[in-house]
């Protein structure tokens, strides 16, 4: 496979998940790997690579055994944006799960920003080294379970160096939301490209996701609610891609410094002023809009506007406040109330 890769071939699914296998069982050298990564990243994968490197990936995560015959939504982000906002997406979980949808939310330190999911968590009180079974009992009991990427992709620590070495952007850059260990049925993800869009739809698709939505929002890997979002939606097998602007759903139009964030303790007192129902109306309505987004995907309210209306309700009901309260409580270990 290597050799392929270095001549500009196009590897299979099949090649793509055997040459990752090797490299997260340490068996491909750094200077092999860094020459296949700078191979990838001049060509461009294609979206069955992708795909056959991220199965690769969720084969050999720390799996979380979540129970199946509902949707399990994740709300992730590519990161590389360099936007700095404030946690939106992570936000966004705990409003879907006190609408009822189950969440596992897969995430990582900062990369690019100053404060990634697992700060922001961290900040709010929850145990980012919740066992695999706790975390998998906390989306069955309380709606949402956060999977820390860096716990569950050990065998990454064969390709960081050469990541880190090479010091640009490379094909595991993408990888991350598509790794998610508890394999969700349904996912909102950002990336910070528009031309990712259908790219990354098409991977999902071929990993077997049931909807999707991905989406660039005017500089930013979220749905924004500052300028006009790019969307490929994955439904029935087909992606369908669009542009989508905040007014189409009910939404105002906001200056993008009214969504800025900075470290993990500013943006905690922003996550837990909008999921009690406070925060201003550009906080509480780009949080709705990614919200909204997964609640549609879900297939709990028949259309993004209708999940857009719903994420606001359950935002202003402080439902989601109370709901990161519980996991926190419960990733320690203490027992729910009532």
């Amino acid at each position: 496979m290597h050799a392929k890769l270095m001549a500009g071939e196009r590897l299979s699914f099949d090649e793509a998940a055997q040459f990752m296998r090797e490299v997260m069982s340490g068996d491909v050298s750094n200077t092999r790997l860094a020459a296949a990564l700078a191979a990838l990243r001049v060509r461009g994968e294609t979206s069955e690579e992708m795909a056959g490197f991220a199965a690769a990936m969720r084969e050999m995560a720390v799996a979380v055994e979540v129970s199946r015959g509902t949707p399990l939504l994740d709300t992730c982000g590519t990161g590389g944006d360099g936007a700095h906002t404030f946690n939106i997406s992570t936000t966004a979980a705990f409003v879907v799960a006190a609408a009822g949808v189950r969440v596992a939310k897969h995430g990582n330190r900062a990369a690019s920003s100053r404060a990634g999911s697992a700060d922001l968590l961290e900040e709010l009180g929850v145990n980012l080294e919740a066992s695999p079974a706790r975390i998998a009992a906390a989306v069955d009991e309380v709606g949402i379970g956060f999977l820390f990427a860096r716990a569950h992709h050990p065998a990454m620590r064969y390709a960081a160096p050469v990541r880190a070495d090479l010091g640009v952007r490379t094909v595991f850059n993408l990888l991350g939301p598509l790794t998610n260990p508890a394999r969700p049925t349904h996912q909102v993800l950002g990336v910070f490209a528009p031309a990712l869009t259908t790219k990354m739809a098409e991977v999902l698709a071929r990993l077997g996701a049931h909807g999707a939505m991905v989406v660039y929002g005017a500089g930013l890997d979220e749905l924004t609610v500052c300028g006009e979002n790019t969307v490929a939606e994955l439904a029935g097998g087909e992606v369908r891609p669009y542009v989508l602007h905040p007014e189409e759903v009910g939404l105002a139009c906001h200056p993008r410094d009214g969504i800025a964030g900075a470290d993990a303790a500013y943006n905690a007192t922003i996550t837990r002023q909008i999921l009690a129902g406070k925060g201003t109306p550009a906080q509480r309505e780009v949080v709705a809009i990614n919200a909204g987004a997964a609640l549609y995907l879900a297939g709990v309210v028949p259309s993004l506007h209708a999940g857009v209306q719903r994420a606001l309700e359950v935002i202003a009901s402080g439902e989601g406040l109370r709901r990161l309260e519980a996991y926190a409580a419960f990733t320690r270990g203490e027992r729910l109330a009532g």
